[in-house]
């Protein structure tokens, strides 16, 4: 299932067209509309931080996604620099804390990368500037709700599941811009940003596939790579998103624990070395 959040209708339009959703006339609380047989839910969350994260904290809960499942963020945003094009958020920042926050981007895709502030107001640029991007010089997005949804979703999704689209509209010139321009122009992207949806969403799940079909004694290796490495539970499920990353990203991983046995780095004695061999794993990945 991909669970798709945009904080307005107009935004939203597109997806209802193009993948046939029905409404949830049970859903009193949000705008929300789903497909079974295209695996998609979309909810309409309104503007800005406190309604997305509620509305994915609730509809989360309702459904429980699963690991096969893909969160994605999507709307317009303002630019400081840039007056059009589609971006892929690699990095959210919440203006009021100071909070950063990284989705992995582990998936290949056509589109710009860039940071996105949110902040909790509309940006004008004529009344605050660009103090926000004094640190990017290349120009940096904002929006009102991309730092709230991962809050809220990083609850229920794990960060290679989540994903942050952003079409720019404007300069910090919001109210010069209308519901109806924010709809032609996301009908102007829908097919690169529909085609991400299906390519994403089918790798998520074939990677899902593949995690059930593993082999047995690739799952014993796991754990006996976990535990002569004399790992905690908190180590354990940071190798085991480690392994994730390494099987979405095609890499050799069973090779590279083979070979630390064959050098005689494992096992380990105690927890303390199994923790400088934990390092020197996660080194040889990046």
């Amino acid at each position: 299932m991909v669970y798709i959040f945009t904080a307005l209708y107009c935004e939203a339009q597109i997806f209802i067209r193009q993948f046939h959703l029905s409404k949830n006339p049970e859903n009193t609380w949000f705008q929300e509309f789903h497909n079974a047989s295209s695996g998609i839910r979309l909810t309409v969350t309104g503007v800005g931080e406190i309604a997305a994260a509620v509305a994915v904290s609730s509809i989360c809960s309702m459904y429980r996604p699963t690991d096969a499942d893909l969160l994605l963020n999507v709307g317009i945003c303002a630019h400081t620099d840039k007056t059009d094009g589609v971006f892929l958020c690699n990095k959210l920042i919440e203006l009021a804390t100071g909070k950063t926050f990284y989705p992995d981007m582990l998936y290949r895709h056509d589109f710009c990368e860039g940071a996105i502030v949110t902040g909790m107001l509309p940006w004008n640029a004529a009344e605050d500037g660009y103090s926000f991007s004094a640190s990017t010089p290349d120009g940096i997005l904002y929006d009102m709700e991309a730092a709230a949804v991962y809050q809220a979703g990083i609850r229920f999704f794990s960060p290679h599941q989540m994903a942050f689209l952003k079409v720019v509209s404007d300069n910090g010139m919001t109210a010069a811009f209308s519901r109806e321009q924010a709809a032609l122009l996301m009908e102007q992207y829908q097919d690169c940003i529909t085609d991400y949806i299906t390519r994403t969403a089918a790798i998520i799940q074939e990677h899902r596939s593949r995690k059930n079909e593993l082999q047995e004694d690739e799952q014993r290796l796991f754990e006996t790579f976990c535990a002569d490495l004399h790992c905690s539970k908190a180590m354990r499920d940071s190798m085991r998103q480690y392994i994730r990353y390494l099987a979405l990203s095609d890499v050799n991983y069973i090779g590279m624990i083979r070979d630390m046995y064959e050098k005689n780095l494992l096992p380990c004695k105690d927890k303390k070395e199994g923790k400088r061999r934990f390092e020197e794993f996660k080194k040889r990945i990046f």
